[in-house]
């Protein structure tokens, strides 16, 4: 038969438990740099700079990426999209020369019809492609294209998903081009109104597939280490 101090236990284990699971539930929505598992770039290390770049696609979940370069080098939010380009097939950015994003789109089957992208510009909702950023910008600075005197120019604050902040979105003042990055930036992209707050909680976006030449010498090397145990089983 239980003991009473046992059920007291048990019931206590219980709420310990529960209480657990809803601290751990609050917290949830918490997404810092350090939860991004998909890296671009270098190594973290001394001397090397690193951005978050957050697309969240018309009734999607938000995806981010982490891009990392050397911190001698400029940067600015078109890199991030032309580096995402450059390693992620299934990822296409309509970039013009200003800086000036029109659509982005993932093509997931790679059968180059795009299955995510960008509406154009809705006049009856408002609605359009938004550029955000994290770090705020000077009052009065508004430019689509270069960025203007001392825009962007404050430190980054931080994930705009940090529930402890001061991390926060801004809706960016400049076209991709004119956006300086610094260490700890966050870019994001969402299709919605002027009185939006930045793209939904975001998680990781799905890993990189490999190239196709990859992917044939992987196969070609488990091939030959499949041949070369086969082998020495038959002269053992």
């Amino acid at each position: 038969m239980t003991s009473l101090k046992t059920m007291r236990l048990t019931a206590a284990g219980a709420l310990f438990c529960s209480a657990k699971l809803l601290i751990s539930h609050a917290g949830a929505a918490t997404f810092l740099a350090q939860d991004v598992t998909n890296w671009i770039g270098p190594d973290a290390g001394s001397g090397v700079s690193q951005a978050v770049l957050v697309v969240q696609w018309p009734g999607q979940t938000a995806w981010a990426w982490g891009i990392r370069w050397e911190s001698t080098e400029t940067k600015t939010g078109s890199d991030l999209l032309t580096t995402l380009m450059g390693v992620e097939p299934r990822f296409k950015a309509a970039i013009s020369g200003t800086g000036f994003v029109s659509n982005l789109a993932w093509d997931d089957d790679l059968n180059g019809s795009a299955d995510l992208s960008f509406p154009a510009f809705n006049p009856d909702s408002g609605e359009y492609l938004n550029y955000f950023v994290n770090n705020p910008q000077q009052d009065g600075n508004y430019n689509n294209g270069a960025a203007p005197a001392g825009a962007h120019i404050l430190p980054p604050l931080g994930s705009p998903y940090d529930e402890a902040g001061p991390g926060a979105w801004y809706s960016s003042n400049t076209g991709a081009n004119g956006r300086p990055l610094a260490d700890g930036s966050w870019d994001g992209w969402v299709y919605a109104d002027f009185s939006s707050s930045g793209p939904g909680t975001a998680v990781n976006a799905p890993a990189p597939i490999p190239e196709p030449g990859a992917s044939a010498l992987v196969l070609l090397l488990g091939a030959g280490g499949l041949v070369f145990r086969r082998r020495a089983i038959v002269r053992g």
